[in-house]
């Protein structure tokens, strides 16, 4: 099976020398994809800068902005139509409205930045032609509760089309993880949900 895992976080530009990032490291999207490699899988790793050093021995492509994220995860798609697409990174859901080819200057009282949303990749991976596994991942906001959170899962499962929505709450992200599917399964402990998810998907093949 080809499997596509996405890691790490989006940088959409600012300027020619700021971004606008997430804090995301992209370790669980690396782990995710050594244990796939190591099952057998024809695995690659498109990851952020810091995700792509994890992930030395890999097949692995760096990604920037949204966008450019976006337009690597269609174009390897369209290649493996019936592989396997596991989006783990953190993407960027906004971007500035006119990023400049320059750099603001320094010294200002008051920087404004306009905000525009970007597309919504994970809603456009099976208009691409992906018949194969999908995996999304769902990561709420701190207030969130466990009903809360199954059901921002079960209706981000339904709007991408993905078979499993990996779910968990910022600031417990260790914990009380959810893999959101036909069914609901709860891990006390996210390594235990990663492996879960490492044995459905090799089960897929």
């Amino acid at each position: 099976m080809h499997v596509l895992v996405t890691a790490g976080a989006t940088r959409n530009p600012i300027d020619a020398m700021r971004h606008i990032s997430a804090n995301s490291s992209g370790r669980t999207g690396v782990q995710l994809a050594r244990a796939w490699a190591d099952a057998g899988c024809e695995v690659h790793l498109l990851g952020s800068p810091e995700a792509v050093v994890r992930g030395e021995g890999l097949s692995t492509e760096v990604f920037g902005s949204t966008r450019d994220l976006m337009a690597r995860m269609e174009r390897w798609v369209r290649e493996h139509p019936d592989g396997a697409v596991v989006h783990a990174s953190a993407v960027g859901d906004y971007e500035v409205a006119s990023s400049a080819d320059t750099k603001i200057p320094s010294g200002r009282d008051e920087v404004v930045i306009r905000l525009t949303p970007t597309p919504k990749i994970a809603n456009a991976v099976r208009d691409w032609g992906l018949t194969g596994p999908y995996v999304t991942f769902k990561a709420a906001s701190p207030e969130t509760d466990a009903d809360g959170l199954i059901a921002l899962a079960t209706k981000q499962r339904a709007r991408t089309g993905s078979d499993l929505v990996f779910a968990n709450v910022l600031g417990r992200i260790a914990t009380d993880v959810a893999l959101v599917g036909d069914e609901v399964r709860w891990f006390a402990a996210r390594d235990d949900a990663m492996h879960a998810l490492v044995s459905w998907l090799t089960s897929e093949r």
